[in-house]
C-alpha cells in the first residue's frame, strides 16, 4: 500500500496534501517508465527555500524511493513486514551550503514529517479497506497511475517466477 499510495502519479496529493499541493504545479504531473524505475515529476507554483523549481519522484522497483524538492533529497527504504505491514527508512540529504541554516532545516524537517504523517493515516485507511470484504478491486485511472500499473506488472511476474 506505501508503495500503490508514492506511485499514484500525484492522484491523492491535493486531497491528502494540501500544504504540499499548494506549492506544486499539479498541472505539469508527468509520470516517465523505464524498466525498472518509474520517476514522476513536476514543477513548483512559486520557488520556495524547500521545494525550489521543481519535484522529482524516483521509484526503483522494488522497494527504493528517491525524492528531490529544490536542495532536499531524502530515500525511502520500504521493508515488507508482513502482507499488511512494512517499514520504513528516511534518509535525509541537504545542499551543503543550507546546513548552518538550523530554521530551515528544522522546517523543513517538520514539513516533511507533515506529509509522512498524512501518508500514514491515508495508507492505513486504505489498507483496512482492502481487508474490508466490501472492497472489489477497481481500474486503474489510465492517465495517472502509470507507475502503480507498472510496479503491479513487475511484482506480478517476480511473484509468477516463483511458483
Amino acid at each position: 500500500v506505501f508503495c500503490d499510495n508514492y506511485l499514484d502519479g500525484g492522484y491523492h496529493v491535493p486531497f491528502a496534501h494540501k500544504d504540499l499541493a499548494d506549492g506544486l504545479n499539479l498541472a505539469s504531473y508527468s509520470t516517465e517508465i523505464f524498466e525498472r524505475v518509474s520517476i514522476q515529476s513536476c514543477t513548483t507554483d512559486a520557488v520556495s527555500n524547500r521545494l525550489g523549481e521543481s519535484a522529482l519522484y524516483a521509484f526503483v522497483y522494488p522497494n527504493f524511493m528517491i525524492n528531490r524538492y529544490g536542495p532536499w533529497m531524502d530515500t525511502n527504504l520500504v521493508i515488507p513486514l508482513e502482507a499488511s505491514k512494512c517499514l520504513v527508512i528516511f534518509n535525509y540529504f541537504l545542499d551543503p551550503s543550507l546546513v548552518g541554516d538550523k530554521k530551515f532545516v528544522e522546517q523543513s524537517l517538520l514539513d516533511s514529517e507533515a506529509v509522512q504523517i498524512e501518508d500514514i493515516f491515508l495508507c492505513e485507511g486504505v489498507q483496512k479497506g482492502l481487508e474490508s470484504p466490501a472492497f472489489y478491486k477497481g481500474r486503474y485511472v489510465p492517465t495517472v497511475e502509470m507507475a502503480m500499473h507498472h510496479f503491479h506488472c513487475l511484482l506480478q511476474k517476480d511473484l509468477l517466477s516463483t511458483v
